[in-house]
């Protein structure tokens, strides 16, 4: 439940403390929203991002910078060693799986969202490539369908 005396009129001051706290923060906005107790409920900052476009605009160049964040953990995660090997109640070593399986997954998992965030930068290329051409070929049927409106229009008239 949220707590009681959190702002929730819109001004400009709270909105760029929002896009501060997420540009510098790698967690969703929930969490974030959660830490600080003078941001407002996610809700309400999903429903001001709608409502105020200058907002929207800061609150997507934040969420970019939150994906080179994502990027730069992923680096963190994969240099970290210290818990890859662990030792057994005999004192042997053996490979520490699970610390690595769960790094893997905090990985990928950050390496997807920032993809999500900041496709051009860090999404897949093919996908990139994929809809570089859907969005030709769509284009190019709206050009045709265009001209087949314009060659009735004349033989209407």
């Amino acid at each position: 439940m949220a707590k009681r005396g959190r702002p929730t009129l819109y001004n400009e001051q709270i909105a760029d403390l929002i896009c501060e706290k997420v540009s510098t923060h790698t967690m969703g906005l929930h969490g974030i929203c959660a830490m600080y107790d003078e941001l407002p409920h996610p809700d309400t900052v999903n429903l001001w991002r709608l409502k105020h476009e200058i907002f929207s605009g800061k609150y997507t160049q934040a969420k970019a910078a939150q994906a080179e964040l994502l990027a730069e953990e992923c680096l963190d995660i994969s240099d970290n060693k210290s818990n890859d090997i662990k030792y057994d109640k005999d004192g042997n070593e053996t490979c520490n799986t699970e610390f690595i399986a769960r790094s893997r997954l905090r990985v990928d998992t950050r390496k997807w969202f920032a993809s999500k965030l900041a496709p051009k930068i860090y999404g897949d290329q093919k996908t990139l490539d994929d809809l570089t051409q859907k969005n030709a070929e769509a284009r190019a049927e709206i050009i045709a369908l265009q001209a087949k409106l314009l060659e009735q229009h004349k033989k209407e008239y």
